[in-house]
């Protein structure tokens, strides 16, 4: 069926189409309610879409979607004839609704005769999603975030956490405003629970902590102490950030924050993550054996989670170097979480945890944490060769990773791209994402059918190169807190012609984006992107002494910034906005100064 997403295992297309004008949709006495509410929004999408009345119903009607749930599985089977007929498990049938909506969308109120057989290649389908590195997202947010993930068949959402919790810990540090609470993660739980969603926790527990290690109350508990910063803010907040596994009150404090998250989460699972232990005795323990410093934390978080009952989740960096040891401590159960983020990735990554017995997760990403759009030129090399190693390699499955280093100054609209390529991969790996899969994500994520969203994505991933805002931040930060003169690339094989030439594809791409008239968040989102591409080409020519390019350039990025900060209070907590404001809002002055 053309325009689906993910594409079904199986169709059989029949002929005629089945008219949805004043249809009924049935469902048993004392069906799971999750589905009666999917069905209720179903009904709602018809009747738009027909200018008729669509009743949810349990009485048998002569014109119906009959929504029979058997057991929990995920597959499905819909039948498109004189009524529609839909058969599963309960995550099944709410799939098989999905399915449905998306046809409504596609088609309109005459959907195509059919018969469908569907089911996922993966079991766990996942999302990861940064909140640390500068946006926290408002709750109506991420509760938009769960729609978007349960209507592409995603069944688990994890929020990367470092600080972007209100834990006791970091009382007086972080606020409301930029923080979620017990409050809302309790309720966005159970709003993921109704879409079919597992909410996981994951939570920095050994490297990442550089906000509580840096703060007076715990910096006693950092391998680095008091540390002095010598990069920009967003550098340290990646680079140090590891606790002293051998001081006494570390596990003290991390088990006080486990003890904290856990109970708001109905998981089975709790990411402790312990990857990028970087400072790991470096500090006051230089010397030391990091292989049985590693493990002697190690142990004890795992203890923790265990008395919640929970399983154990974490990142395999840290396993692979230590794979031997890692057999020896780490319980049956685990959950390893392999990653790599170029664009091709060899199999021989889940291969080796597939060797040494790990029950395994593939992690994949949408490849926008260094810059203001997507480059899905990487994102679905990475995404796809990952999901066909997934398969061969028998891995539990796939967690798509959307991460916000350097600020994260890419949306989430920016990302939805390889968010949706990644659900689609998950569930059907050998389907194929040519020009009708582009067509149909630009339908069925953008809400628009003029143009080819992916055509724009690439323009302005290719644009993007020239003005990589991370390479940015990192060069400025040598030649400013690091105390280092160096020089700021285009990129690779790239000159000031093509960064000219990328100013225009910006306007190009811009113009493109406004013609379709909308105000659509989404499509605001993606002009306000290509307008800081060409700014940041812009400043990139100025650094190069190309002052022409610098006239006016601080009051056209206050400007856009402006436009910016608004589509950011939009959908994310203040969080880092006012770090990010300050140095765009000096960035020509912080320019001329190096």
């Amino acid at each position: 069926m053309i325009g689906i997403i993910p594409v079904p295992k199986k169709v059989i297309e029949k002929e005629g189409s089945l008219d949805l004008s004043g249809i009924s949709v049935r469902v048993d006495d004392g069906t799971d309610r999750r589905i009666v509410a999917a069905a209720a929004v179903l009904c709602r999408e018809i009747s738009e879409a027909t200018k008729t009345y669509v009743t949810l119903t349990t009485r048998r009607a002569e014109r119906e979607i009959y929504l029979s749930v058997s057991g929990e599985g995920e597959s499905y089977s819909l039948s498109v004839g004189d009524n529609i007929t839909v058969t599963g498990g309960a995550a099944g049938v709410f799939y098989a609704v999905q399915t449905l909506r998306q046809m409504v969308k596609i088609y309109g109120g005459k959907i195509p005769k059919c018969k469908i057989e569907d089911a996922p290649d993966l079991t766990y389908r996942g999302f990861y999603h940064d909140i640390t590195r500068g946006r926290v997202g408002k709750l109506e947010k991420l509760k938009r975030l769960a729609d978007t993930l349960s209507y592409f068949k995603i069944n688990s959402l994890q929020l990367y956490v470092e600080d972007a919790f209100t834990f006791r810990e970091l009382g007086g540090i972080v606020t409301a405003n930029e923080a979620l609470t017990p409050e809302e993660i309790v309720e966005l739980d159970g709003y993921c629970r109704d879409r079919f969603i597992d909410l996981v926790p994951s939570l920095s527990t050994f490297g990442h902590l550089f906000t509580l290690l840096q703060s007076e109350k715990y910096s006693h508990i950092s391998e680095l102490g008091r540390h002095e910063m010598t990069m920009n803010y967003w550098m340290e907040k990646q680079w140090h950030h590891t606790v002293d596994v051998y001081a006494p009150e570390t596990i003290e404090v991390i088990g006080s924050m486990i003890d904290q998250y856990v109970p708001l989460f109905s998981s089975e699972y709790f990411n402790i993550c312990c990857d990028e232990t970087m400072d790991l005795c470096s500090g006051k323990n230089a010397g030391r054996d990091k292989g049985e410093a590693y493990f002697h934390h190690l142990d004890k978080l795992i203890a923790i989670v265990k008395s919640h009952g929970k399983k154990v989740m974490m990142w395999g960096d840290e396993v692979m170097a230590r794979s031997e040891l890692s057999k020896e401590h780490l319980p049956s159960d685990t959950v390893i979480l392999n990653w790599c983020y170029h664009k091709t990735v060899n199999e021989w990554i889940p291969k080796f945890f597939y060797e040494l017995g790990f029950t395994q997760i593939v992690c994949p990403g949408t490849s926008s944490w260094d810059n203001f759009i997507e480059d899905i030129d990487s994102s679905t090399g990475n995404i796809s060769d990952f999901a066909r190693h997934a398969k061969k390699y028998g891995a539990l499955g796939m967690l798509n990773t959307n991460w916000g280093d350097f600020g994260h100054v890419c949306p989430f609209n920016c990302s939805l791209y390889g968010t949706v390529f990644g659900a689609a991969k998950s569930w059907n790996e050998a389907a194929p994402t040519d020009e009708a899969f582009e067509r149909a994500v630009s339908l069925l994520a953008y809400g628009v059918k003029e143009v080819n969203i992916a055509h724009v994505l690439r323009a302005l991933g290719e644009a993007a190169r020239t003005c990589n805002w991370s390479r940015f931040v990192m060069w400025h930060s040598d030649n400013t807190t690091g105390g280092k003169h160096t020089e700021l690339s285009y990129g690779e094989g790239l000159t000031a012609e093509d960064a000219k030439r990328n100013i225009d594809i910006c306007k190009k791409e811009e113009d493109i984006l406004l013609s379709l008239n909308t105000d659509s968040p989404i499509i605001t989102d993606l002009i306000l992107s290509a307008r800081a591409l060409s700014l940041m080409n812009r400043l990139v020519l100025f650094v190069h002494g190309e002052d022409e390019y610098g006239v006016s350039l601080q009051s056209d990025f206050d400007s856009w910034l402006e436009d910016y900060s608004s589509a950011w209070l939009r959908d994310d907590k203040i969080s880092g906005l006012p770090r990010l404001r300050d140095f765009i809002h000096n960035i020509t002055k912080i320019t001329e100064s190096v």
